[in-house]
């Protein structure tokens, strides 16, 4: 049975899941939002376009391929849970069921590492200016002892913090 972490964007998640056959990286976008008005973008264009409606069936669809997905595979990544990304159900749904994840999260520090990154991939100002607005709240939140962490080191990505918990 798999792992569960969910990771910020940035961090690696998409090269860990492209070169390892052993981890899933769940992109959630194909759940949340239905094709109109965004067909024909990119993954990273449709990140934070105002154009996209939302999956009446979110976020139950992506809890259960989360569940279904990590009987397959060591590792599923998924994306964070948090009202501000109006997706808190998801944390909830584990936290009432037992059932085990981990956040894995850069240091409050490591900002100017993920807009870098951002930038690179190709994402919208829409959506970096997104995450910069949560990054501080996001970092105080799972921060919280409550949950299970894996930190990023300021400059290193997701895989370097999974190789040193010997989670890959």
């Amino acid at each position: 049975m798999g792992k569960i972490i969910a990771a910020f964007a940035g961090v690696g998640k998409s090269y860990i899941g492209k070169n390892y056959k052993n981890v899933l990286d769940l992109e959630s976008t194909y759940y949340k939002w239905l094709e109109n008005g965004v067909a024909g973008m990119t993954e990273e264009e449709r990140k934070g376009n105002k154009n996209r409606v939302l999956n009446p069936a979110w976020p139950q669809n992506y809890i259960d391929e989360i569940l279904k997905q990590k009987d397959n595979y060591d590792i599923v990544l998924i994306q964070l849970s948090h009202p501000r990304l109006k997706n808190e159900q998801i944390f909830e749904y584990f936290d009432s069921h037992n059932i085990e994840y981990y956040v894995a999260r850069p240091n409050l520090s490591g900002w100017e590492y993920i807009e870098e990154r951002l930038r690179n991939r190709g994402n919208t100002e829409e959506f970096i200016s997104q995450v910069k607005d949560n990054f501080t709240i996001f970092i105080d939140e799972f921060s919280k002892p409550k949950y299970k962490q894996i930190i990023i080191p300021d400059g290193k990505f997701l895989l370097d913090a999974l190789k040193s918990e010997n989670l890959i």
